[in-house]
């Protein structure tokens, strides 16, 4: 992205409901927007090029009608195959009805009928190679899981396929680079259940802990372009999704004084859920000490958007907390905490900058801490992902040959 986007000047907000309700988070807006300006500031002082390395941006194809509809059709059918495959397990299939208006009634979301229903879903193959040296090749297959551990020191590439072909249906390999000592459970993240039986599983077959040093999550807040609807269906709103982050009981995973960093849009009710009475952080037991805001800028270090613009900003923030250091303490948020700027170029759309590297330097050993991404989309080396999309941006329709670049 090399120009700011221009909001549309014709765009004027819907009415809203209910008095009052501020569109952003105008509090702290004038707060944020100091610190970014001098930020961006100083990393101009010291990067005098582009903001981001080079990259591949794949060939758009011009189509119209019924063809530009299609456009994203690897994608999604990338995103029907997760669903697919969180579905099948070990070659077998529940084949107990799913009564979705059930599962929906106990999070507290109105009644409503599914978008799709599949009677049976297809066996999978799950095949893996890392390869040694240049010449040599080792490979392994066996039936497909949902939860996997790459347990090896470099990636593994993973292949996916039929283990029996459809009819109608030519024979279709997936194809991910899993990252090395890194894990993944691709399943929605309102079954809780489902995570803590593969956990436990996979935990014990690696000999893995079951407690995390860190803990970062991207829950799919409601939003008005809802590109994350086909993942996380946004049925019920805020209420349902809180529900959904309670339910996962996240502070049973924390290890005791653990880092804990949640995601959220600048409305000023997100950061309430979090951070407010009966929120997130109480009921996890976890104090705010920082706040890290992510700034979306073009490569020549501009904003995304206008800072100012009424109704979008070029920002969104992560709130980090810690856990309390034993069972009996109960931890409050700091009176200042300290706040950092992270200026980064977007790529694909909502995803977040790697915080790795950053992170790292407040465990209590960065060569050797666990780490758990919920609402997780690509697995980071040494981390566990959860989330049903969770190989996505591992997929190599993604990347190309370094060669290539």
């Amino acid at each position: 992205m090399r120009e700011p986007i221009q909001t549309k000047e014709e765009y004027q907000p819907k009415a809203r409901k209910t008095t009052g309700t501020a569109p952003v988070d105008i509090a702290h807006h004038e707060t944020y927007k100091r610190l970014i300006e001098q930020a961006l500031l100083d990393v101009r002082a010291h990067v005098p090029g582009s903001w981001c390395a080079p990259r591949q941006i794949l060939p758009q194809p011009h189509r119209t009608g019924r063809d530009a509809a299609d456009s994203n059709d690897i994608e999604k059918d990338l995103e029907h195959q997760f669903r697919e495959w969180a579905a099948t397990d070990g070659g077998t299939v529940d084949e107990t009805p799913f009564d979705f208006n059930s599962m929906m009634a106990s999070l507290g979301a109105p009644e409503v009928q599914p978008a799709t229903t599949t009677s049976q879903a297809s066996r999978w193959n799950m095949s893996t190679s890392t390869r040694s040296d240049a010449d040599s090749q080792r490979t392994l297959s066996t039936d497909w899981s949902s939860a996997f551990h790459n347990a090896s020191p470099q990636s593994l590439d993973l292949t996916i396929t039929r283990a029996t072909p459809l009819p109608s249906q030519s024979t279709q390999a997936y194809h991910f680079t899993i990252p090395p000592r890194s894990s993944f459970f691709l399943g929605d993240c309102d079954h809780p259940d489902s995570f803590r039986r593969s956990f436990r599983s996979l935990t014990l077959t690696h000999n893995l802990p079951r407690h995390f040093d860190l803990i970062l999550l991207d829950p799919p807040w409601p939003n008005r372009s809802a590109k994350r609807k086909g993942a996380y269906e946004q049925i019920g709103g805020m209420p349902y999704l809180k529900k959904m982050l309670l339910k996962m009981d996240i502070d049973n995973y924390l290890e005791h004084n653990a880092l804990v960093g949640v995601w959220i849009t600048n409305k000023p009710a997100l950061r309430e859920h979090v951070l407010g009475a009966g929120g997130l952080f109480e009921t996890w037991n976890v104090g705010l000490v920082e706040e890290w805001v992510w700034v979306k800028t073009t490569t020549a270090g501009e904003c995304m958007f206008d800072i100012d613009d009424a109704m979008r900003k070029p920002y969104e923030i992560l709130l980090l907390g810690r856990a309390s250091p034993n069972s009996w303490t109960s931890v409050q948020h700091v009176d200042r905490p300290r706040r950092r700027v992270v200026a980064a170029v977007p790529d694909m759309h909502s995803r977040k900058p790697c915080l790795k590297e950053l992170l790292e330097r407040y465990m209590p050993d960065p060569r050797d801490y666990c780490a758990l991404e919920v609402f997780a989309r690509y697995c980071v080396a040494g981390w566990t992902a959860w989330g049903n999309e969770v190989l996505k941006y591992n997929s190599d329709i993604y990347w190309t040959k370094t060669e290539e670049v």
